[in-house]
């Protein structure tokens, strides 16, 4: 039976049965294409026992909260940080007037309504409310939650002002979840006795100044495809940096936060996040008020606190941290129509016909049909890869798991090696790369193959090829023969390891030129170390050329693909290689092996810090490892200050090293020395 709009909580606690009225939002949530999850449930369903539900401001309005107030039979527990609202003001003092023993704990000093909460205090303390100012203890009692005889709790991000109920983008959790209520009410019963409070580890209460630094960094660090956020404001330095950590694991960092001038002391670290990758936006209108975070589609943060340090460290804030299907569905639904009101557009439409395996991240969270050639595969024994690419790291990937193998006439990874194939799936992120779960065999075809495992597919016409030559060709012309399987001959002139891959490369200058690529998980069918092997070697590697970021290049699986045309002798052109005497890229953790030589260190740097007349740019987390050092009279060779320039970049420098205090360091005078990779 169809409920009346505006009856969020129609009627409360239902006598004997205790059973929560129904609830449903003044304006339903448009459909909306949601890369993170599921298709939106019915709002206008009861918040059962045990069950969670999400309020919306300013799109539900006040009445939700109202009836709470209004139903209450016994007691409720109210803790706010600025109170203006008039008309729950009038509800807490007719609840006392009917006998609720109800409570209210209220901030002394909030910024800017230190007045009008004096104004409330008064009024409710005639009106028969039993009213405190909150505890001392704190910079500010921020927290937003209430408790309603004991059976339901709820935690919101909103003051209970106007403008939150009306103007703002401001949400709350309802919960009837038994040990969440009585983790609320015993904080509040805490706060209210002036007594300290412990909160369990295996609660998702994120309670400041206990715990909510620790948990919103766990629940950042913890992503894995998306972090989408929607705050008010964005100050703390740490916070910051995890999420700028995140954007360069791969992780879809989207910001919301609400339209300010351009004096908005949250600028600089809005800058950062967009330098880092990620998309940061302003919203004009709803406000947004919101202290929000949507992990992967999957789990949330909901609460009082902001991304700042008197936030996480000096007030007493409430948060929650929630898995509920439902509840993040219209979370996440939410969030889109407000990305998309702010400018940030819609998320692409899944296309009709069949696409290229290389644009499918596009596409995330959606269903789609690709097509391409496998051409490397891997059966670990308890999963099955198949991958368009050798950089099967970062491309599309299908992914096969033995509950299906003997649907297939061979394994999988025997069977479609080198086969093209046509597959239908919907596109996930893991780990920042986009993969293709096969849950039926009818999901993937070989192209042309009228074995049935689905139905067959008409294979493409393919363009008329030219024959590989028979001959070894040089590497300078390895980017025209893009597709095809060839001999490349060269000297190998440089060579890197970045402890994932090896590059062999054959100019100086490499960049865009060819290179021969093996990865790590292949170093170990080779007698040494590929990069050390084949350095300064005349060579011959076999394999398919294909390009990568606009370079042509060979991806080598086996030193049977590389024969050594000669020993070559080291010349001065190409000194011998030594543990003295480094050649191409060290790591930065082997730079102390290299004091007193110029050398070329790589790695990321993920600490800055300027004291004033010297900046200090750390690859580790610990003392004593590799620092690169700037001086106070080079800060002008830099177009920017050197800490901001370089934080969290990947990086090459170049300069000799030296130690200070048995410390290896590099001292950086020039941008020259420097080469950044993202």
């Amino acid at each position: 039976m169809a409920r009346r709009p505006g009856s969020f909580l129609f009627i409360l606690l239902m006598l004997a049965a205790l059973a929560l009225a129904g609830c449903h939002s003044q304006k339903a949530a448009p459909a909306a294409s949601n890369p993170t999850a599921p298709p939106p449930a019915g709002k206008g369903e009861a918040v059962h026992a045990g069950s969670q539900q999400l309020l919306v401001l300013p799109d539900d309005g006040p009445d939700p909260v109202l009836h709470l107030i209004d139903n209450a039979q016994t007691s409720i527990r109210f803790k706010i940080y600025l109170f203006t609202y008039r008309e729950a003001r009038n509800a807490l003092i007719r609840a006392a007037n009917r006998g609720v023993k109800v409570q209210v704990l209220i901030d002394k000093e909030p910024v800017g309504g230190g007045e009008s909460n004096a104004e409330s205090y008064r009024m409710l303390k005639e009106g028969g409310v039993d009213v405190k100012w909150a505890p001392g203890a704190f910079k500010n009692t921020h927290e937003k939650s209430l408790v309603v005889d004991d059976k339901l709790a709820l935690i919101a991000t909103f003051n209970f002002t106007y403008s939150s109920f009306t103007k703002n983008r401001e949400y709350a959790l309802l919960t009837t979840q038994p040990e969440v209520v009585a983790d609320v009410a015993g904080i509040f019963d805490a706060d209210w006795a002036g007594q300290g409070v412990t909160v369990s580890n295996d609660s998702p209460l994120v309670v400041s100044p206990e715990n909510s630094r620790q948990r919103i960094t766990g629940l950042i660090q913890g992503a894995k495809r998306t972090l989408w956020l929607e705050e008010a404001t964005l100050l703390d330095e740490d916070i910051t940096r995890a999420l700028e950590q995140a954007v360069h694991q791969g992780i879809d960092v989207r910001f919301l936060a609400p339209r300010r001038n351009d004096n908005d002391v949250a600028r600089e670290n809005w800058e950062r996040l967009k330098d880092a990758g990620a998309r940061v936006l302003f919203l004009d209108d709803p406000y947004i008020h919101a202290k929000v975070i949507l992990v992967d589609g999957e789990r949330a943060f909901i609460g009082s606190e902001n991304l700042t340090f008197t936030s996480l460290e000096l007030n007493r804030e409430l948060g929650i941290v929630t898995e509920d299907a439902g509840l993040i569905d219209r979370l996440a639904q939410t969030m889109i129509r407000d990305w998309e009101r702010a400018g940030g557009g819609q998320d692409a439409a899944a296309p009709a016909g069949v696409v290229s395996w290389r644009d499918a991240e596009k596409y995330a969270g959606q269903e789609i049909t690709v097509e391409g050639d496998i051409v490397h595969t891997y059966d670990s024994g308890k999963v099955t890869f198949l991958n368009f690419d050798e950089d099967y790291r970062n491309t599309l990937t299908l992914v096969i798991f033995p509950s299906l193998y003997d649907q297939f006439p061979q394994k999988p990874a025997d069977y479609f090696k080198g086969k093209q194939v046509r597959v239908t799936g919907q596109v996930k992120m893991y780990e920042g790369s986009p993969e293709i779960v096969i849950e039926d065999p009818a999901q993937i075809q070989v192209v042309g193959d009228d074995v049935s495992l689905g139905r067959p597919v008409t294979p493409a016409p393919a363009p008329a090829a030219q024959s590989p030559p028979d001959q070894p060709i040089p590497w300078q012309a390895a980017g025209d023969h893009l597709g095809e399987r060839v001999t490349v001959a060269g000297m190998v002139v440089r060579t890197y390891n970045s402890g994932k891959a090896a590059f062999l490369n054959f100019d100086e200058d490499w960049r865009g030129k060819f290179s021969v690529v093996i990865f790590a998980d292949d170093f170990d069918k080779f007698p040494q170390p590929p990069d050390q092997m084949y350095l300064h070697q005349d060579i011959l590697v076999t394999g398919k050329i294909k390009e990568y970021k606009g370079a042509p290049e060979i991806v080598v699986g086996s030193p049977a693909q590389i024969e050594i045309v000669e020993e070559s002798q080291p010349n001065a052109a190409s000194p011998a290689t030594s543990p003295d005497s480094p050649h191409g890229v060290v790591s930065w953790q082997d730079a102390g092996a290299y004091v007193g030589q110029t050398v070329t260190v790589a790695g990321r740097i993920i600490r800055t810090r300027d004291i004033g007349g010297i900046t200090f740019l750390n690859f580790g987390k610990e003392r004593g490892d590799f620092v690169v050092v700037v001086r106070a009279g080079d800060y002008d060779n830099f177009p920017a200050p050197p800490a901001t320039l370089y934080q969290g970049k990947k990086v090459w420098v170049t300069g000799e090293i030296s130690t200070h205090k048995g410390v290896p360091q590099m001292l950086l005078h020039s941008p020259d020395q420097v080469e950044v990779f993202d």
